[in-house]
């Protein structure tokens, strides 16, 4: 499925709450919770729940826990890297699952009131970023990868436990992203080029965001879908 296939989809479902979605949508006995927001929305769109690198065949899709305004409550989750650890760092840029998972974004921001159940949160208007007709966006993912590439780098030869940080460009970050086993132990990332562990924890790429308000100010071009 091609991103622009949902746009005549998206707009029926802004403003509206998601346990009405559900029963118009005659999904009523989906669960929603924090985790699964993004599930949600695939079932609304008729869209398949895959394994694929990215939501479309030419796109990716997101949601993010804003304000009523749109402006954004948290960072924005975009892919964890232990299955990725060497190729990210230390192979060419030709084949960067970062860069490939970003290049164009469909974002839906999600209002979540404070104290409400997952039956009251609703969409805003969704935005449509795609870098490939923003050339300067583009370059900026491509300087802030390089920049958090470096710090991670120098995180592994320097820091006293050995392992990579929380590292951060203008727009993107890398931080821990874990949950605890059966066992009380994490997800550590293994490099088989260095021969050892990298980390304790699993990690994962997010945006930061200041990325969600610059598309809210305008400073990010970007087309809604009305």
């Amino acid at each position: 499925m091609k991103l622009e296939e949902v746009f005549s989809k998206l707009p029926a479902l802004y403003n509206k709450k998601f346990g009405d979605l559900k029963l118009q949508e005659d999904i009523s006995g989906f669960t929603i919770n924090k985790g699964n927001t993004g599930q949600f929305l695939q079932q609304l769109l008729g869209m398949p729940n895959n394994s694929n690198l990215t939501d479309f065949s030419d796109g990716e899709l997101k949601t993010n826990k804003s304000h009523p305004n749109g402006m954004p409550r948290e960072t924005m989750f975009i892919t964890q890297i232990s299955k990725d650890f060497d190729s990210l760092f230390y192979e060419n840029l030709e084949a960067n699952r970062l860069l490939d998972k970003i290049d164009n974004l469909l974002y839906l921001p999600v209002v979540k009131p404070d104290g409400s159940s997952p039956e009251e949160w609703y969409f805003l208007p969704a935005h449509h970023v795609d870098s490939e007709q923003n050339r300067a966006l583009k370059e900026m993912y491509l300087q802030d990868f390089l920049s958090i590439k470096q710090q991670i780098l120098d995180h592994l030869d320097s820091s006293d436990d050995g392992y990579i940080h929380t590292s951060n460009g203008k727009y993107i970050q890398i931080r821990s992203k874990d949950a605890k086993r059966k066992d009380g132990s994490y997800n550590p990332i293994y490099s088989k080029v260095l021969n050892r562990y990298v980390s304790n924890k699993n990690h994962a790429f997010y945006f930061k965001t200041d990325f969600m308000k610059a598309i809210q100010n305008g400073e990010i071009p970007s087309n809604i879908i009305l």
